[in-house]
């Protein structure tokens, strides 16, 4: 098919998208989407990178990533949680519904805040606070203008490079941007630490340690203060609309579902009896079931309804005389995948049991892609998963989640959404459990 002028491939053999995304990789190493551009210096994280580059910023952040590291940050997310269920506490109190979809918001955006940036947001609280009002804007542009210029940036990228376009309004980007510099500034003056993603780029760019060409990586210039604003910046980039949005609708098929949502909470009661009631690291990581919950409400409502990747050089598709020409964009359709009922039969069907250990040990790796696949998978998964799931836990934990009639049944999905934003909003009802 064509977008505007340029071909673009859309693949939906499983094994075609192995070789894409997997085998052949070194094919398709872009995203082939434009997210940057002039005068953005927080655009260029580790998602709009390729080649060379990419490549050499992986290997460096991916120890940010790992459980070693995220075990450390746990209790931030932890108290973040806490947080979530005093509000949540308060509405139960007031006789009100909650407008989940709102809640979950909140909720992510206090984690990116606090994990990400390295600043205490309060949110619950202060909803209407400089980094809620800037965050919100940075994926919901306020005014005509800025959403067809979005729109225009992901048709037509060439067109965008060559004009010279703002795709963000300056004044977010200016925000974020002070805001990483200035933190970093303090905590180098006043020699503070803090167990957070903004402390593992700090110490990345401070990282004088010599290479196989005898300089530092200091003097190479590898990762620089703007990295470290560019890539923090990536933490909400691709954390924020993506956990917010698994975990709403994770809480909507729980209150359609009571069976599933009693065999969740049967769990949490068990693991947290087992741990005294205290939600550790390893108490949520043995929550099996919980994580089949929001594998399956994964599959229904893909965090990234699609992916992309751009032919970076001329690629033959195997056993085929199929020539993909360097700069065709590949369109894999990952939620018509997941959806397929030759793949997942019933597919409507809210099913978290198709996600057992056993079941996901069988499945091809290109059947479920929420977190995309191969090299460029999202590094964050880990930690996507904890934080979708943990607000969850602390409520399943004391209340049972109900429909309130304002959330529509089935689900509706923002067309113009590249996430799966429900269109309406989920709005649950609490009903406390007798002690």
């Amino acid at each position: 098919m064509y977008c505007f002028h340029r071909p673009v491939l859309c693949v939906i053999d499983p094994d075609v998208i192995k070789h894409v995304l997997i085998k052949d990789f070194d094919h398709f190493q872009s995203h082939g989407i434009f997210s940057g551009g002039v005068g953005d210096p927080i655009a260029g994280h580790l998602f709009n990178l390729h080649g060379n580059t990419w490549k050499n910023l992986r290997v460096k952040m991916s120890p940010s990533f790992s459980t070693s590291k995220f075990k450390t940050m746990y209790p931030l997310v932890e108290n973040i949680a806490n947080d979530a269920l005093a509000y949540a506490d308060a509405y139960y109190d007031s006789g009100k519904s909650l407008n989940f979809s709102k809640f979950y918001e909140t909720y992510t955006m206090e984690i990116i805040g606090s994990v990400g940036f390295g600043v205490e947001c309060n949110g619950f609280k202060n909803p209407n606070s400089e980094f809620y009002v800037r965050g919100h804007e940075y994926f919901n542009p306020q005014t005509l203008y800025w959403t067809l210029v979005r729109a225009l940036a992901f048709f037509a990228p060439d067109l965008f490079n060559k004009l010279k376009i703002r795709r963000i309004h300056p004044d977010i980007v200016n925000f974020f941007y002070n805001l990483v510099t200035q933190t970093v500034e303090y905590r180098q003056k006043n020699n503070f630490k803090r167990n957070d993603f903004l402390q593992t780029l700090i110490e990345l760019k401070n990282d004088d340690s010599i290479d196989d060409t005898g300089e530092s990586k200091i003097q190479r210039g590898i990762f620089s203060m703007t990295d470290v604003a560019a890539n923090t910046m990536l933490y909400m980039f691709a954390g924020y609309e993506t956990s917010a949005t698994a975990g709403q609708l994770a809480a909507y098929e729980l209150a359609l579902n009571p069976h599933v949502q009693e065999k969740a909470r049967e769990e949490v009661t068990r693991v947290l009896a087992k741990y005294n009631g205290q939600c550790t690291y390893d108490a949520q990581n043995e929550m099996t079931y919980m994580n089949m919950v929001i594998d399956e409400s994964m599959r229904k409502y893909p965090p990234m309804r699609s992916l992309f990747r751009r032919c970076t050089k001329e690629y033959r598709l195997p056993n085929s005389d199929v020539v993909i020409e360097e700069g065709t964009l590949v369109f894999i359709p990952v939620q018509a995948i997941q959806m397929d009922p030759d793949i997942f039969p019933d597919p409507e069907k809210f099913d978290p049991e198709r996600f057992s250990p056993e079941m996901k040990a069988k499945m091809h790796p290109c059947h479920w892609m929420p977190f995309g696949e191969g090299p460029r998978k999202c590094l964050g998964l880990r930690q996507g998963y904890v934080e979708s799931k943990l607000a969850l836990v602390k409520l399943l934990h004391k209340y049972e989640l109900i429909l309130d009639e304002r959330t529509p049944v089935p689900m509706k999905i923002k067309a113009s959404a590249l996430a799966c934003v429900p269109d309406g909003g989920v709005w649950i009802k609490l009903r406390k459990l007798e002690a």
